[in-house]
């Protein structure tokens, strides 16, 4: 093979590697069809949340929030329906800079 021709295999063999690899996700989800919530993270820096709570949920609603050092960043709540949010995360290291992920059913119907 050519000098430029291997060079061309190589880039595209990292290239691939780097895009593919970069890709990938941690995804949780909690509770069942009727009521639940889940987070998935996304590049390692944002966060997919959602909680659904429909008619045939033994519930009145279903929660989730993000937080870090203490500080709610974002809270929904779904009382018939499915809600979505995203947050971002910090890319400093430490406790006081993790992002956390909790999720709450409301009272029983």
């Amino acid at each position: 093979m050519k000098k430029k021709t291997k060079q061309f295999i190589c880039s595209m063999l990292v290239v691939g590697t780097i895009v593919l690899g970069g890709n990938t996700a941690f995804a949780a989800s909690f509770g069942n069809a009727s009521s639940g919530a889940s987070s998935v993270e996304v590049f390692q820096i944002k966060y997919n949340g959602a909680a659904w709570n429909y008619s045939r949920s033994k519930y009145k609603s279903t929660s989730f929030k993000y937080s870090r050092n203490g500080r709610t960043l974002l809270s929904k709540t779904a009382y018939n329906s499915k809600v979505t949010g995203s947050v971002w995360d910090d890319i400093r290291w430490g406790d006081k800079y993790t992002t956390k992920f909790n999720w709450y059913r409301g009272a029983r119907r």
